[in-house]
């Protein structure tokens, strides 16, 4: 009984330190799992709350680029349109300048034939006007008309008409001359 006692008080013993054992192992282990879990929640909260802070300042910096890079278009597209701009005015002055260089060379060429036209007219009329003269046998008359056809742009046919009613002119003063001349001899006899 001895014996029996003894391995029932050795196992009396025994299981207490083996409960105590397990028991101080089972609390050491608890509390070490729930560490290291924490700890993976935490880092991977960390891991996380970087990637976020990441991903936020790289699509900070992403929106930054594509807007200066947005400002940077627009500014060249806007100097292209103002270039345009510019050939466009440049291009209108100088075809309004060439219009209206145009317009005052048809002016001018307007002018000069309703001019020449005029002249015509006035070179026409005195050479009847001296036509007239001649017939009526005014010779001083007609060559002081036909002076006046001087200044005056001629026709062809105009200078041909002058330059008989000039010999005719011419002739019959001579004559007129001579006789004047005749008749003072006469008159001093």
């Amino acid at each position: 009984m001895k014996t029996k006692l003894c391995c029932l008080t050795g196992c009396l013993v025994i299981m207490p330190a083996a409960a105590f054992l397990l028991a101080g192992c089972a609390k050491k282990e608890e509390p070490a799992a729930p560490s290291a879990q924490n700890q993976k929640s935490s880092d991977t909260a960390g891991s996380l709350q970087k990637a976020a802070t990441d991903m936020r300042d790289t699509a900070q910096q992403t929106a930054q680029d594509v807007a200066k890079k947005a400002a940077e278009e627009a500014d060249k597209l806007k100097a292209q349109a103002q270039q345009q701009v510019q050939q466009a005015k440049e291009q209108a002055v100088s075809e309004a300048d060439k219009l209206k260089a145009n317009a005052q060379e048809q002016v001018q060429a307007a002018k000069d034939q309703v001019a020449a036209g005029s002249d015509k007219l006035k070179a026409q009329s005195l050479i009847d006007q001296a036509s007239k003269l001649v017939a009526d046998t005014k010779y001083a008359d007609a060559a002081n008309v036909l002076k006046q056809l001087a200044s005056l742009k001629l026709t062809p046919d105009q200078q041909k008409t002058v330059g008989e009613l000039s010999g005719k002119v011419k002739t019959a003063l001579a004559g007129d001359a001579a006789k004047s001349v005749g008749n003072l001899l006469n008159e001093n006899k």
